[in-house]
């Protein structure tokens, strides 16, 4: 039985949502399975995998600018958090032996997840990257919206300078690159049955990623006038003087998320990759804005480049009406570039490959 250590990065939902599907599959595995969760997001884990070991992780905030790490703002910052560090990494390698019984694990896989890759490198274990971002170490454009890609690519430097694998997973076309060790996977997305479209539907979501909420509440102001539509609107944080809108509906991340995108007309958010490759399955269109991320402008760009959205870059009804008549072409475009890009399923791709490094094998039953 392989022992495998799975790290998960807290920031927002899209890593959690790849590697539940992830860990959905690798439990038909003969594997011993130890996840390591930030505090943020233990609850939600816990609640999915009360049977599987888990060990919390404390992840500090990294500050980069162009030249690196920012080491001034990153030293105010951690000050700040009063948490030593070092300490803190070394209780969790720690329990890391102990839930694997005084071993080391086989494979260290993680989605971003800073801390696992440190163990990994500590005990020379192969470690396996699977996430999105480190298609930027391949990638030819350099700068988008005066954002450098170097913000991107020093934290993969930093965080990850070696991988025995990275499976990147991308909603739009990327290359193969062995300096890098990338291979390429279709986006990593949950099977979600698409019904029957209720046109007055939309479903908003406002990430955990920032804590400015300026530009949620300029979305807020413009829908709160679109009477004849539902928004179902997912976040984290409170808007009380917006809940007394009847067309505003404001919810927490849920299984009802899911529920709510099988049938709405279409999405306003921001640039998250996970949610646009969903919404390109299931050919929801999007009107997005990006963070201050070279990831999320890119993602921004590739969604208009290819018609599948609108980009929001002023905000005001005569833009969000303009979005909503091309709703139409938009759904048509997505129907026609997932038939090019999504050809493939991703946990056909990945285990196939995942069986062959790991040398994992299914459990079989006896009846």
């Amino acid at each position: 039985m392989k022992k495998i250590l799975i790290g998960i990065c807290g920031v927002g939902y899209g890593h959690i949502n790849r590697q539940r599907l992830i860990i959905d599959r690798l439990m038909e595995y003969n594997v011993d399975l130890v996840l390591a969760i930030p505090s943020e997001r233990w609850k939600f884990i816990d609640d999915l995998y009360p049977n599987i070991k888990k060990i919390r992780v404390y992840s500090p905030w990294i500050v980069f600018n162009d030249k690196g790490v920012d080491f001034e703002a990153t030293k105010r910052k951690y000050v700040q958090d009063g948490i030593d560090q070092f300490e803190s990494f070394l209780t969790f390698s720690s329990e890391i032996q102990k839930a694997f019984e005084g071993n080391n694990p086989d494979y260290v896989l993680t989605d971003y997840e800073r801390n696992v890759a440190q163990y990994a490198y500590a005990t020379n274990r192969p470690l396996i990257c699977l996430d999105q971002h480190s298609k930027f170490l391949n990638l030819s454009t350099r700068i988008i919206n005066n954002i450098p890609i170097d913000l991107d690519t020093n934290m993969l430097h930093y965080f990850f300078p070696k991988a025995t694998k990275r499976y990147v997973s991308s909603f739009f076309p990327i290359e193969r690159c062995s300096e890098y060790n990338i291979e390429t996977l279709p986006p990593i997305i949950k099977n979600i049955e698409r019904g029957e479209i209720n046109s007055k539907k939309v479903v908003v979501y406002f990430s955990t990623y920032t804590n400015d909420s300026s530009d949620y509440i300029k979305i807020l102001e413009l829908i709160k006038n679109y009477e004849e539509y539902e928004f179902k609107i997912y976040t984290e944080s409170e808007f009380l003087k917006y809940e007394r809108y009847n067309n505003l509906v404001f919810n927490k991340i849920g299984d009802e998320f899911d529920n709510d995108l099988s049938d709405c007309n279409f999405i306003i958010s921001s640039s998250g990759h996970q949610l646009i490759s969903e919404a390109i399955q299931l050919e929801i269109p999007l009107y997005i804005f990006p963070f201050d991320t070279f990831d999320q402008n890119y993602c921004c760009y590739m969604v208009e480049k290819y018609n599948l959205g609108k980009k929001i870059k002023v905000c005001d009804s005569k833009e969000l009406d303009s979005f909503i008549d091309n709703v139409g072409d938009y759904r048509q475009n997505m129907k026609e570039y997932k038939n090019i890009y999504f050809k493939d399923r991703w946990d056909e791709v990945l285990f196939k490959k995942l069986e062959d490094d790991l040398g994992i094998t299914k459990k079989t039953y006896k009846f």
